[in-house]
């Protein structure tokens, strides 16, 4: 990890939420990072020291961030992260692409059908 967060120009965090992954990137980990890379998280806020990556943007220790998810959410008015010029925000909606709906629909309906209908468990 420490390699990749050294030479990467992208960094994506997609993690899950969970008490192992929480504040993952760090202030040590983002001060890993070369000063032209990119931070781009599309995991949980939660995964992500938000202070460490805005003192860290504030310096331009990092070239820039793209987050579509935030700690708190919605992302609070009085968030640095609005003010900095190196910040792509987006309100948790990476995930919202034209096979989206379509491909929910369908494990919904798969789900209904497989287990639902036959009165069996749904699998975690």
């Amino acid at each position: 990890l420490d390699y990749l967060l050294r030479t990467s120009d992208f960094v994506v965090a997609a993690m899950p939420g969970t008490p192992a992954t929480r504040h993952f990137i760090n202030a040590e980990r983002i001060g890993k990072m070369k000063p032209s890379a990119v931070f781009v998280n599309v995991g949980r806020g939660t995964c992500v020291d938000e202070a460490a990556l805005c003192d860290a943007l504030k310096r331009k220790a990092i070239k820039g961030a793209c987050l579509d998810v935030f700690e708190k959410e919605p992302l609070v008015a009085e968030s640095p992260l609005w003010g900095l010029d190196n910040v792509l925000l987006s309100p948790h909606n990476a995930d919202n692409t034209r096979s989206y709906y379509p491909s929910t629909m369908e494990r919904f309906v798969e789900l209904t059908v497989n287990f639902y209908l036959k009165g069996r468990p749904f699998p975690e």
